[in-house]
């Protein structure tokens, strides 16, 4: 079986040369498996800066994706004639339009920044309040952007980067035979320094505008791909240790978890794997609980929902930023203010907006924190953290007189950091003072970098009845393929956000 594959992937690749020969141009593809695909990356022509989330699509074709947080994409080309036109979109950047037969393999497609002169274009009876104009994004937004109900095919990546910078464990004491320093020593030398997870979905997500509806939110699962986890032994063993002990417990014992004055009695309960499983999004054979899918999908859209005062703080708070206006640039016909924002006292982020000239609707903004900035920093007793990252991106497409949602992404990134003696306590319940039955007591110095990712993308939007809603039954699970490492062949037949260079590479280990 495998000969016959072979032969079979040599003989189309003969072909694929001679055509290739045979030709008078080259169409920019590189084939895999029998599919094509367009690559390449978007640039600004000046900076040559990656653009992030430019649009890319096929002129006149019902298709076409967006470029990933460093400016790469990927184009499924295949069915497509060399005289199709691509075109490449840029909020703020002149359109390009470029014949499919004349982009190159693996192209760099470079934009040019496009300005309009609003005074040539507006006449205003004085300079524009920018402040007003923030203040009216707001005022004006459930009419900007109103609900309806709708079928939208969406491609979501989740995706989580871990890194432990230093971990150490000092054994203290101990009373537990099965809990010594070699045990301690494993478990410092098992934990995965670093990790990487991430979740690939596309499929069909309903909504309902009806109030009375208790369920607003369905879901059609079309293709799940998840990077599969390993087991790692001593871990495993590690888990068996601490189940052993923790199932030996008598009546009239309890365990606490103690560092320094404070404590936490630890609930154990004989029926607590079982509970646990029932709870989980996972079941048996490679599938998840649409359910709770369905909670983290409508929690990823409330961010673009613009409610968060906190993450939209330069929305809601104006008096804490410094508004500067940038020029003007025609959206689909429609002019738009590009206005640039950092604190100017207490606020948190710096970055670009464009809103509507006409309707005050927030079109696009990419943001960040600004330098020196972070969300919630404490540092109290040997324990820390830190939101020391944040980068939010958004872009709305206006069709008829109403806003919808074209992508999103919102990376967050936090820090962690624990100094402090642990100890695990098995007690028994007596009349004034507990008995104190065994005790291990750990030296724990732990730093830990966290980063996770959300890219959100409406591939397709479609207003439908209340009854096609109501008539739609959600599947009760659906299918996850796991992955040990990125796979093109698995969106072969798709167009989806392409993976960075890290993604691509990762690939789980079972040894760290």
């Amino acid at each position: 079986m495998y000969y016959k594959l072979f032969l079979i992937r040599m003989i189309r690749k003969l072909i694929l040369f001679f055509s290739l020969i045979i030709t008078t141009s080259i169409i920019a593809q590189t084939e895999f498996r029998g599919v094509s695909q367009l690559k390449g990356r978007i640039l600004d022509s000046k900076s040559n800066t990656p653009l992030p989330y430019a649009n890319i699509y096929v002129l006149n074709k019902h298709r076409g994706v967006i470029s990933n947080e460093a400016g790469y994409f990927s184009l499924n080309t295949n069915g497509l004639s060399q005289t199709d036109s691509i075109k490449f979109q840029y909020i703020g950047y002149k359109t390009r339009t470029i014949c499919l037969v004349n982009i190159k393999d693996s192209s760099d497609i470079f934009l040019e920044e496009e300005m309009i002169n609003l005074s040539e274009t507006l006449i205003f009876g004085s300079t524009p309040n920018l402040k007003q104009i923030v203040k009216k994004v707001i005022e004006n937004k459930e009419n900007n952007y109103k609900k309806t109900t709708s079928v939208s095919k969406v491609f979501v990546r989740r995706r989580e980067n871990t890194d432990i910078e230093n971990f150490n464990l000092d054994m203290k004491k101990t009373s537990f035979e099965e809990l010594d320093e070699k045990m301690v020593q494993t478990m410092e030398n098992a934990l995965p320094k670093n990790s990487i997870s991430y979740t690939d979905f596309m499929g069909d997500v309903y909504f309902s505008a009806v109030e009375e509806d208790s369920i607003k939110f369905k879901t059609n699962p079309i293709r799940t791909v998840s990077l599969k986890e390993k087991d790692i032994a001593e871990l495993d063993q590690l888990e068996k240790v601490f189940d052993k002990l923790l199932s030996n417990t008598a009546e009239e014992e309890y365990w606490k978890i103690k560092s320094g004055v404070f404590g936490q009695k630890l609930e154990i309960d004989a029926n607590d794997t079982t509970t646990k499983k029932e709870n989980t999004d996972t079941t048996d054979n490679n599938q998840r609980r649409l359910k709770y899918f369905n909670y983290r999908i409508a929690g990823n859209l409330k961010y673009s929902n613009m409610d968060d005062e906190k993450l939209w703080e330069f929305l809601y708070k104006p008096a804490r930023y410094k508004y500067t206006l940038a020029g003007g640039i025609s959206v689909g016909g429609e002019p738009v203010y590009i206005i640039d924002f950092e604190p100017a006292s207490r606020g948190l982020y710096k970055g670009r907006m464009y809103i509507s000239i006409e309707t005050y609707a927030l079109i696009k903004a990419d943001y960040e924190y600004a330098e020196g900035k972070n969300g919630r920093d404490l540092s109290l007793l040997g324990v820390s953290f830190s939101e020391d990252h944040f980068k939010g991106s958004v872009f709305f497409q206006k069709k008829d007189s109403v806003y919808k949602l074209k992508y999103f992404s919102k990376s967050e990134g936090s820090s962690v950091g624990f100094d402090r003696s642990v100890a695990l306590l098995k007690k028994k319940k007596r009349w004034l003072f507990d008995k104190k039955l065994n005790e291990i007591k750990v030296g724990v110095d732990l730093g830990i970098k966290s980063q996770s990712l959300v890219e959100f993308l409406i591939l397709d939007y479609e207003e439908i009845s209340h009854s096609k809603f109501a008539n739609f039954i959600q599947p009760e699970k659906m299918d996850v393929i796991y992955v040990e490492q990125f796979n093109d062949s698995l969106w072969k037949d798709f167009s989806i956000i392409e993976p960075t260079v890290k993604m691509r590479e990762y690939r789980k280990q079972t040894e760290y």
